[in-house]
């Protein structure tokens, strides 16, 4: 395959050699992740120290009654080139990671997000070399205001290229997870108390590498930010196989 790719690339030119680098690529095959020390149900008087922040002046973030919460302070958006707030851990090989997540309004927080474009809060699993390379690569998995309805927003980033699917939810409120299965994301999505797991996707992401940055993150794309978003412990376990995917 790869002799194929490097004739291609030679008669066709360098317009080939995205495909090309990808179809050569093998397929990752990583061992379930050592997620012992990962979890956190926010029970501390403040933030664990063993989150990562990313854009952090973007976004408030405390521990508040049990609860992670994340208020963004900007127009910020994960979309194409751009990036927001986000927390994370780096997670070396196959795992699942899950929340409770409650998008909620930040001036009637009994009520989820409403009349501003986009406010949404969730997961994702972010190339780390995204940093420094300047080219978005991720996954998430994201609940809130969708512009003009509530929604379970999913979106895999390639390259600054995003792919979104938002289908509508009836609330602000979801169990959300991200599973990693090698070269394969599922997303799944559940409303609270419900005990079976809902494929809300699934994408093939074979360029992405062993280690991940995993975690909560937010976005209020709008000048007029009215967004918290309540996590009710982050969940993180090993991956051996795709049902793991959908254990309780």
């Amino acid at each position: 395959m790869t002799r194929v790719c490097s004739a291609l690339v030679r008669l066709w030119g360098s317009s080939v050699a995205a495909v090309c680098l990808l179809a050569c690529t093998p397929a990752p095959k990583l061992s379930p992740a050592d997620t012992r020390a990962l979890d956190d149900d926010f029970a501390a008087a403040a933030l664990n120290p063993a989150w990562q922040v990313h854009k952090g002046d973007t976004f408030l973030r405390e521990v508040k009654d049990g609860a992670l919460v994340i208020t963004p302070r900007a127009n910020v958006v994960w979309y194409m080139a751009d990036s927001g707030p986000m927390l994370f851990k780096l997670v070396r090989g196959n795992f699942s990671v899950s929340a409770v997540v409650r998008a909620r309004s930040l001036t009637a927080p009994q009520r989820p997000p409403r009349n501003s474009p986009y406010q949404m809060g969730g997961l994702i699993a972010r190339d780390p070399a995204s940093d420094t390379s300047g080219k978005e690569n991720y996954v998430f998995n994201v609940v809130g205001y969708r512009n003009g309805y509530l929604s379970v927003e999913t979106k895999t980033t390639r390259d600054n290229h995003s792919e979104v699917v938002g289908p509508k939810w009836n609330s602000g409120d979801a169990e959300l997870r991200i599973c990693r299965l090698n070269e394969h994301f599922l997303v799944l999505k559940r409303h609270l108390g419900d005990a079976r797991w809902r494929l809300a996707d699934r994408y093939r992401r074979r360029d992405m590498p062993a280690s991940l940055q995993v975690g909560p993150i937010a976005y209020t794309y709008t000048d007029q930010q009215n967004l918290q978003v309540f996590y009710d412990g982050v969940a993180f376990a090993p991956v051996r196989t795709e049902q793991d995917c959908y254990a309780r």
